[in-house]
């Protein structure tokens, strides 16, 4: 089992963002995590990614436990968070190698990774480029190249469709689905766009107020993610 998540918990004071989570996934999976505004998606990929601890509950993660095995589980995690924090004086081939770096990848390795994760993103053309001058879109294509530069068993996307036009959006469902991404690894990412949930999600898990209220492999989803929320609350 590539994530086993049980009774997952997160409060913020008075507010609870996760209340007792529970769901298991395997590597072959593309997880749509859906929901409204506040319905604690954000919240799920950050605990799973070590960026914010859970008050309580249990998960491991590629067979590591993430409370104590926190270093580890970065490890085998390529997380993108909505607005991938990228230094902007730094040319994109110097970011990715700094990053492949921190990961403890040199040499040989690193620079046959870098090679291939532009080829895939998109970036040969750009790596000399200074990341203050990239687009949006080319920013989003960094962050993902980061994210899958160490070669992650699990991926986690917050959003990835926040700032994109309809081009990068059907670009990234390509992307998702590619085997050089989703092939022998377990892809959880969160959107508001059912048009990404179509092409490329295997699953979906709805959040509600914090709680797991759907975990479908049938996505029925026709219209707006909104509309779909409407009518399975109405049931």
């Amino acid at each position: 089992m590539m994530l086993d998540v049980q009774e997952l918990t997160r409060r913020f004071g008075r507010d609870t963002a996760l209340d007792g989570v529970t769901f298991s996934a395997d590597a072959g999976e593309r997880i749509a995590v859906v929901g409204r505004n506040g319905a604690g998606k954000t919240t799920l990929l950050r605990v799973l990614s070590t960026f914010l601890p859970a008050d309580s509950g249990r998960a491991s993660v590629a067979g590591f436990d993430l409370f104590s095995r926190g270093g580890a589980v970065r490890s085998v995690v390529g997380y993108l968070p909505e607005g991938a924090p990228l230094d902007p004086d730094l040319r994109v081939a110097e970011y990715l190698r700094f990053r492949g770096h921190l990961r403890r990848m040199s040499g040989r390795h690193l620079r046959r990774r870098l090679h291939d994760v532009a080829a895939f993103c998109g970036l040969a053309p750009i790596l000399n480029a200074r990341i203050r001058a990239l687009s949006a879109g080319q920013r989003h294509a960094v962050g993902l190249a980061d994210a899958i530069l160490h070669e992650p068993d699990v991926l986690l996307f917050d959003d990835p469709l926040a700032a994109a036009d309809a081009v990068q959006a059907r670009s990234f469902a390509r992307l998702l689905a590619a085997p050089e991404v989703s092939d022998g690894r377990l892809v959880l990412f969160s959107t508001h766009d059912a048009g990404l949930v179509r092409a490329a999600a295997t699953r979906v898990l709805f959040l509600e107020r914090g709680r797991l209220a759907a975990d479908t492999t049938n996505i029925p989803l026709a219209g707006s993610l909104a509309d779909w929320f409407d009518r399975w609350s109405a049931q």
